[in-house]
């Protein structure tokens, strides 16, 4: 029996492990490949699914998944971000809680060449490969539009009284939601602007709504930073009588943000009229993505135009943020022309993955 040179075998050996690696694609390769997802939450149904999309994208390149949630702890995630590092992941996603908070554990991974995509909530330094996130002042500006245009339609000019139950501040996103439709309703006096805290919570809508309607029986319209909890103030209208469909005697003009499978029902309904939304599946899709084309093959992620037709909003631009790479997925409207596309992140969240809405 001949004798096995062991030098040439580990030479072999070397040489086959970096071809699989240099092509990314054997099977060998490709295991070896773990990309966890620090989560903020799953307290809603958004985050699930963000979370659901980063998952189905990793394994979908048949890498290893594992997800961690810190349950709005900051502290929480710090220490899940350490744990993980330990692992040697072949890069990390995340949804911060606290944009300022994330850049030490950042850099961290920055020291050990460990490519980062944020999601969501954007960091505020440290070396990200790619960042994902909305455009949240934009997309209160867009909500207090919508309202504005449809007082308008009602009375013939921009009047009327508006409720904004704005969520909790200490949100970048609820925050700069709540700072954009503050700047275009400042521009019409005409407007009775009421934005009262609701701290983003379900029954503080109902009963901050329920106190303004009885102030205000005439209430033209009213906003929620986020669908789910605005489940509060349909409760409220339909306690009032106030639940109309749009173009009946009595409806309140109903604009939200996000677009929930919720606020798909309740537009194709006829009962809201419009919503602004952002798409946490195409923030999972796109981080994953561009880690696979790019960051882990050890390229930066090129600027420029990005257009993916899967999306309802189907073109972007990745610029070069803060942080790096940065694509805003521009905000768009549901409305009634288009509430039934079936590429809706809330339509292929309830339908296409069966993950139910509650």
């Amino acid at each position: 029996m001949p004798q096995i040179n062991r030098r040439h075998l580990l030479q072999a050996g070397a040489a086959l492990g970096a071809t699989a690696l240099v092509g990314g694609r054997a099977a060998f390769a490709q295991e070896a490949v773990f990309v966890p997802y620090s989560n903020k939450s799953l307290d809603y149904y958004f985050f699930v699914i963000q979370e659901e999309a980063v998952k189905r994208a990793v394994e979908a390149q048949n890498w290893r998944f594992q997800a961690t949630n810190a349950s709005f702890d900051n502290t929480r995630q710090l220490e899940q971000w350490q744990s993980l590092m330990l692992s040697q992941p072949s890069a990390i996603v995340s949804d911060p809680i606290d944009s300022q908070a994330i850049v030490s554990a950042i850099r961290r991974y920055n020291g050990r060449k460990i490519p980062v995509a944020i999601i969501d909530t954007p960091a505020d330094g440290g070396e990200v490969a790619i960042t994902v996130s909305f455009d949240n002042k934009l997309g209160g500006v867009m909500a207090a539009q919508e309202i504005i245009k449809r007082l308008t339609e009602k009375h013939g000019s921009p009047k009327g009284t508006v409720l904004n139950c704005f969520g909790a501040l200490q949100s970048v996103a609820w925050r700069q939601r709540k700072e954009g439709m503050d700047e275009e309703f400042a521009k019409y006096p005409d407007i009775k602007y009421l934005a009262r805290p609701t701290e983003g919570a379900l029954d503080q809508m109902l009963a901050v709504t329920l106190s303004t309607l009885s102030e205000f029986p005439d209430l033209d319209a009213v906003h929620a930073p986020s669908d789910s909890p605005s489940r509060g103030i349909v409760t409220a209208l339909q306690q009032r009588n106030r639940w109309k469909k749009v173009g009946e005697d009595g409806h309140v003009i109903f604009v939200n943000i996000d677009g929930e499978p919720i606020a798909l029902k309740w537009i194709q309904e006829g009962y809201m009229d419009a919503c602004v939304s952002q798409d946490p599946i195409a923030y999972g899709e796109i981080a994953v993505e561009m880690l696979h084309k790019h960051a882990i093959p050890g390229q930066a992620v090129p600027l420029g135009a990005y257009e993916n037709t899967k999306y309802f909003w189907e073109k972007g631009e990745i610029v070069n943020g803060a942080t790096g790479p940065t694509l805003i997925i521009p905000p768009f409207v549901i409305d009634g022309s288009n509430a039934d596309d079936k590429r809706h992140w809330g339509a292929i969240a309830e339908k296409d993955w069966g993950i139910p809405y509650s």
